[in-house]
């Protein structure tokens, strides 16, 4: 259902559990988008947005609304109906024994129905605008906004905040983040835009596991890598830590980890 042709309009921006879906061609696609806007734009804001425990909040009445929307057959609709009804809970501590209670929301994210079924939830959410673009990996949002677009990023946090109620979710923009990405040579060339109330502005981002800079570079993550390969070395052979280190220091920017001796190793 994920590639058919009548609804693929709905995941195009979704990366996670598809065929052709991936963490790098999440990234990929995100980089790539980035440089595009960058051609015509002084800078680009990229808008990470964070979702409260998004599967354990995915209410069973609207997913099963959105899954009756697409060409299921009726036997694989129903049965992933019947999965979702008639959830009970109880917790039992010591000889005590709750109530049982129903469970109406939540989808369990490390089954095999769980993913798609988060997929499924999140196959409505699109920009309001046509000029702005959405990455998504599950529930890792991202909003791309061009500079010459700045003006429709309330609008935009709106439109997802009011998604997120309906859906039973609840947008966290306590742990939701914005970075301001240009080309190293326009740094000069705008004033800072202004900044997003309730939501942090940072100079990297860690997007689907990797680090990137506000001027699409890599250098964060080679040195956290570096560092971490550095540690394991000293573990292993000091000798040889020493003369890595050497040669890192030597291409300018890093510093060394303390001695295994400091390290507990």
């Amino acid at each position: 259902m994920l590639v058919h042709p009548d609804h693929s309009h709905r995941f195009h921006d979704q990366f996670a559990f598809r065929p052709t879906g991936s963490t790098t061609a999440a990234l990929i696609h995100l980089l790539h988008i980035l440089t595009e806007l960058l051609q015509a734009n002084d800078y680009v804001h990229v808008i990470a947005f964070d979702f409260t425990k998004a599967f354990d909040w995915v209410r069973h009445y609207n997913l099963a609304s959105k899954l009756a929307n697409f060409p299921l057959p009726d036997h694989l609709y129903n049965w992933i109906v019947n999965n979702l009804s008639d959830r009970q809970h109880q917790t039992k501590l010591g000889g005590n024994v709750s109530p049982t209670l129903p469970i109406n929301a939540s989808i369990i994210q490390g089954s095999g129905l769980g993913p798609v079924e988060y997929v499924f939830t999140a196959s409505d959410l699109h920009p309001i605008s046509p000029f702005n673009q959405f990455c998504k990996y599950a529930d890792d949002t991202y909003l791309l906004v061009p500079a010459t677009n700045s003006s429709s990023i309330p609008s935009e946090i709106q439109h997802i905040s009011d998604w997120a109620t309906a859906n039973n979710l609840k947008l966290n923009n306590s742990k939701s983040q914005e970075m301001i990405v240009h080309l190293p040579r326009r740094r000069k060339s705008f004033l800072n835009p202004s900044a997003i109330p309730g939501i942090k502005r940072v100079d990297k981002m860690n997007i689907l596991g990797i680090t990137v800079s506000h001027t699409l570079t890599f250098h964060h993550h080679i040195l956290a890598l570096a560092t971490k390969c550095a540690r394991s070395f000293f573990a292993l052979n000091p000798r040889i830590a020493r003369l890595f280190c050497k040669h890192l220091m030597l291409r300018g920017g890093w510093n060394p980890p303390p001695p295994s001796s400091q390290l507990g190793m």
